[in-house]
């Protein structure tokens, strides 16, 4: 109730924010000041409030039980605020809040801030619809924790660079119905829009960079890029203010540019919504990993969207003819027929793109939903791109003491980041079953698996190897009851390029189930088990909280008794694995019955059965990758300094 209420408060300030500044021409500027810093305040209230629900582990909150626990470390406390739709969407609210506050305190129009404080209201009731208070209604002692592959530090900070991106890129838009609305043949608003999008386009950028490093250091699918509809949800609009950067520069210059500039700050905040909507609608529900479940959300979202392309559209159709006319460029082989041809490209691109990921959507209209697979995307565009780089080294030829000095080292960080990506792809792949202390050969490495490891605590095993030397493991987190949850390749990295191991999941074939029986013997052909007695723990609710086994194993000369448990969780319950008899087993407690009469075990291999078993492994050599990271940090620090010019 408390985060809510705060939220109405946020939209409330927000809205009366729209009217004062959309009614009058000049309103108060103390007043419009006071109402975006109350906005702000309140929204930034609620967050903190969310914060402090997951600190404290309130799993009364449905939100905080689904992606917080007791357990989980600080960092990933953090980021379970926006791991779920509801948060980040106060996320992103929140983002634009805080712009908000700051274009108040700039030369920022009346109806620029009319049009960004409406969007800051809209976006504020897909957080009320769904809302990250929402009550629980299970009660639960245990939250179900963040997924195990969220639990890394470049998916930590991932989201937040993503929406500081969608945030700001509001602001173009916001300054560019604004001009269309009062003075429409003005320029004024270009060098204000301009700054925003070179500070959007950078986060965003840098933004899907950590996304892509995250998936190529994680998820062990050999690449950084997958194509995915998700991933391209932020491509797009990432290639669209790359083209509205360029009209805003051009239309500062030749005045008939300024209708494409006013079109492409419309497009590019209708692309963040419409990829938001895909994203969040559950349209991608059976096309991506990263896509949300289906909810009454996605047709609020759906509704933002067309207030922001058609109302864009329209105003823009409606003062087209007070827009200065001529021509964009003088000739062929002038600057600006280069800057404009350069961008169509890029649209090409955007468009390819866009149909691609919107193709389950599309399908579903007509019929069954269907997805393109990754080869569309890499044959439709790789001419395109391969044009883009000849014409921008055309351009640099003829034109390079016209650009900035910022300019030319984003430029010339997209050409390296271009080739990076051909060369790199040029790599060898070899998948082989490595039987352990084996040396083989791939791509004139010498690789040796050596086994696996498990740390002390067993939530997490290593598969160790060593290349030309140099040993590396490859990560697998556990979940509590053994089994794998998220898997990290091992890479070694040379100046040449990577070495990117990454171990299948091992095939455990020798785990047997055995049930017994209250005080009677039993055996697996070489262990005897006497199951003694068990009994249930239940919390003040007289809900169960674990269940405790007291079991005898014997190998006919040594007795050992162990108390395995069972402890209860959202999803049924969890339980460790537990050496017995000097390792010569593992056994796992994995049913209690109600009258506690019968216990069922699981009989698993050894550790040092484990470690010594073969597995199956993808080696790929990725040649000069680092040449990659390096071209997305040129593309950023030119992007920096332009924003500093």
């Amino acid at each position: 109730m408390t985060g809510n209420f705060l939220l109405g408060a946020g939209l409330a300030a927000a809205l009366a924010l729209t009217a004062v500044c959309l009614a009058q021409k000049i309103p108060s500027a103390r007043l419009v000041k006071a109402l975006a810093a109350s906005s702000a305040v309140a929204i930034a209230a609620a967050s903190l409030y969310l914060w402090l629900l997951i600190f404290e582990n309130d799993f009364g909150v449905e939100y905080v039980a689904a992606y917080s626990s007791t357990t989980l470390p600080t960092l990933y406390k953090i980021s379970a605020f926006w791991a779920g739709q509801q948060g980040s969407f106060l996320l992103w609210l929140l983002i634009h809040a805080v712009a908000g506050v700051a274009l108040t305190l700039r030369r920022t129009s009346a109806a620029a801030l009319g049009i960004f404080f409406l969007m800051q209201s809209v976006l504020t009731l897909p957080v009320l619809m769904k809302s990250p208070f929402a009550e629980n209604p299970v009660e639960v002692l245990e939250g179900a924790g963040l997924n195990p592959l969220l639990q890394d530090f470049w998916m930590a900070i991932h989201p937040p660079i993503i929406f500081v991106g969608y945030a700001l890129l509001a602001v173009p838009f916001a300054l560019s119905i604004g001009a269309l609305l009062t003075e429409t043949a003005s320029r004024e608003w270009l060098g204000e829009a301009r700054l925003w999008t070179l500070t959007a386009w950078a986060f965003l950028g840098a933004g899907i960079f950590v996304g892509g490093y995250w998936a190529y250091k994680v998820l062990g699918w050999g690449g950084y890029w997958g194509w995915d509809p998700v991933e391209n949800s932020s491509l797009v609009p990432w290639l669209m203010a790359a083209v509205l950067l360029h009209m805003l520069n051009l239309s500062r210059k030749r005045a008939a540019v300024l209708v494409a500039a006013h079109a492409a700050a419309t497009f590019t905040y209708a692309l963040v919504i419409y990829g938001t909507f895909l994203t969040r609608s559950g349209v991608l529900g059976d096309f991506s990993v990263h896509s949300f479940a289906g909810t009454s959300v996605g047709s609020a979202i759906a509704l933002i969207n067309a207030l922001v392309l058609i109302g864009g559209l329209t105003v823009l159709l409606i003062k087209a003819k007070d827009l200065p006319q001529g021509s964009m460029y003088d000739a062929h082989s002038s600057a600006p027929f280069a800057v404009l041809l350069g961008c169509l490209l890029i649209i090409f691109v955007a468009a390819i793109v866009w149909v691609g990921m919107s193709m389950p959507l599309l399908t579903q209209l007509v019929g069954e939903a269907a997805a393109v697979d990754t080869d569309f995307y890499v044959k439709s565009t790789a001419p395109i791109a391969a044009a883009i780089a000849a014409l921008m080294l055309w351009t640099f030829a003829k034109f390079a003491r016209t650009i900035s000095f910022g300019g030319k080292i984003a430029h010339v960080g997209f050409l390296l980041m271009l080739a990076a990506i051909v060369v790199s792809s040029t790599g060898e792949t070899v998948t082989n079953e490595f039987k352990p202390q084996t040396a083989v050969q791939i791509a004139g490495h010498e690789i040796i698996y050596e086994g696996q490891v498990f740390s002390p605590d067993e939530r997490e095993k290593f598969y160790v190897y060593t290349v030309d030397g140099e040993a590396v493991r490859a990560l697998t987190k556990l979940r509590s009851n053994g089994t794998d949850a998220a898997r990290e390749p091992a890479i070694t990295k040379t100046f040449g390029g990577d070495i990117y191991i990454a171990p299948h999941a091992a095939k455990v074939e020798q785990i047997a189930e055995l049930v017994l029986t209250k005080n009677l013997f039993a055996m697996d052909g070489e262990f005897g088990y006497v199951f003694e007695d068990a009994h249930i723990d239940y919390d003040d609710n007289h809900q169960p909280i674990q269940a405790t086994a007291s079991i005898t194993i014997t190998d006919g000369e040594v007795n050992e008794v162990i108390h395995p448990l069972i402890t209860v969780t959202a999803d049924g319950g969890s339980s460790k694995a537990i050496e017995v008899l000097d390792g010569r087993r593992r056994v796992r407690l994995t049913g209690i019955s109600g009258d506690l009469d019968k216990a069922r075990l699981e009989i698993l291999p050894t550790l040092q059965t484990i470690s010594n078993m073969p597995i199956t492994t993808t080696v790929t050599t990725k040649p000069l990758i680092w040449l990659l990271w390096l071209s997305v940090a040129a593309i950023c620090l030119g992007t920096l300094i332009s924003i500093r010019k």
